[in-house]
């Protein structure tokens, strides 16, 4: 068994919104000295056949994966991400189900492209899917677009004022159900895992018992490492980890550029994602 090399099971491409493709990415976990990393594109696998091709190149375990969004409200309403590990990318009731994920991703960014342009920051939809390198477009795009545009002085600046959960620009997705989500991993072989859980504007019993009811739904795992969390936080989601009997996974939402001050495997520069999860997790 490895026991000297760590991993990432959690980062983006430019199939979603990171800033490396996936042979870039895969690459960069190499040359980081990582034993596997993850590529867990927003709700796409499109760029997990290249970063397994990459994968044997570079001689570095690449593992197939997706984040995913969805409607939770209990007892905070609020989006929560579901990471899948482990997926047969080539299932097509997977993706079936992500190409409708995609639509409706479309279908709302051409109404916020609207609404930002009424609101005096003028955007075409086709502006922003140049932005982001194709038609698949976040809320990342938008902030680029608008510090191109000199609508606002930073990308922190756009979230902060016009295209956060709450703020004029921002539009709404129509997200699936946790159960959607988790059902959509399982079944094309997957393993679920909470993603990120202190971003969601909950406290740590109410985290808990969010985890609790995921479990009865499939989920598998939490990540109890990840590149924001503070040592208390990592100490209390490890805590809910093992008091539930989740298994443990963690990564750093690498972005390239599109977060610069996050490296691809060690975060911040502190995180260390051991290789034992990854066995742990394997279906």
């Amino acid at each position: 068994m490895i026991t000297d090399k760590y991993i990432d099971l959690h980062t983006h491409s430019t199939f979603s919104d990171g800033t490396y493709t996936p042979t870039q990415l895969v690459k960069a976990a190499k040359d980081a000295n990582l034993s596997a990393v993850a590529l867990t594109d927003h709700d796409c696998v499109d760029g997990v056949g290249e970063a397994l091709e990459a994968g044997k190149s570079f001689g570095i375990e690449v593992i197939p994966g997706i984040e995913l969004a969805a409607y939770y409200n209990n007892p905070v309403e609020t989006e929560i991400h579901i990471v899948g590990l482990f997926l047969d990318y080539t299932n097509e009731p997977l993706l079936k189900k992500t190409k409708e994920i995609m639509e409706e991703r479309t279908n709302r960014n051409i109404k916020m492209t609207a609404r930002l342009t009424e609101l005096g920051f003028p955007m075409t939809y086709d502006e922003l899917c140049a932005e982001a390198g194709r038609d698949s477009c976040s809320r990342t795009h938008y902030a680029n677009l608008m510090v191109k545009k000199g609508y606002t002085k930073t990308k922190k600046e756009a979230f902060q004022k016009y295209i956060s959960h709450g703020m004029a620009g921002f539009v709404p997705r129509v997200l699936p159900t946790p159960k959607e989500c988790i059902d959509l991993i399982t079944h094309s072989g997957g393993v679920a895992v909470l993603a990120h859980p202190t971003l969601y504007g909950m406290n740590y019993n109410q985290i808990r018992l969010m985890a609790k009811e995921l479990m009865l739904l499939g989920l598998t795992g939490i990540e109890v490492k990840y590149s924001t969390y503070k040592p208390e936080q990592e100490r209390e989601i490890t805590r809910i980890a093992t008091e539930l009997g989740l298994k443990s996974s963690g990564g750093s939402d690498f972005h390239g550029l599109n977060k610069p001050e996050i490296s691809i495997g060690t975060g911040r520069g502190r995180l260390c994602i051991p290789h034992y999860f990854l066995q742990g997790l394997r279906p």
